[in-house]
């Protein structure tokens, strides 16, 4: 027995950690090895404070490789209501790469957690895929 699909292939991935809780004690050791991670250096009550906030690692592979690459993230957060905020990353042509997006620090303590994305990833001029949270439409 073998399995055919014609589904395209998932060229962009996109990975999310919430940091609410500073308190690295309990619950899940991978949810644990992950607040550590994002909570290495700090030492201050208030730098641990300012750690806290949405972190997405955005991941893309397949591409030709032949065009400039420019992922585009947009996000409203919870206490913006329907302002989306957006940020640009631009990279050189690569078959693969990836960037890790911050909502931290003052921007997460004053607008709130984020509550909806989406990650769109273009290649030259083209759009190549777009991923998004449940939420975003």
């Amino acid at each position: 027995m073998f399995l055919v699909s014609c589904g395209a292939p998932d060229m962009l991935r996109v990975r999310q950690f919430h940091l609410q809780d500073t308190d690295v004690s309990t619950g899940h050791p991978f949810i644990r090895a992950e607040m550590n991670k994002r909570l290495y250096g700090a030492v201050t009550a208030r730098e641990r404070i300012l750690r806290k906030g949405n972190y997405y690692h955005v991941r893309w592979y397949g591409l030709t490789g032949q065009r400039p690459i420019k992922l585009v993230f947009e996000y409203r957060q919870a206490r913006t209501g329907a302002k989306v905020n957006r940020r640009e990353f631009r990279a050189p042509g690569s078959r693969k790469g990836e960037v890790e997006i911050v909502v931290s620090g003052l921007e997460y303590l004053k607008q709130g957690h984020v509550q909806a994305w989406r990650a769109t990833l273009f290649e030259g001029d083209s759009k190549v895929a777009v991923k998004k949270s449940y939420l975003w439409d």
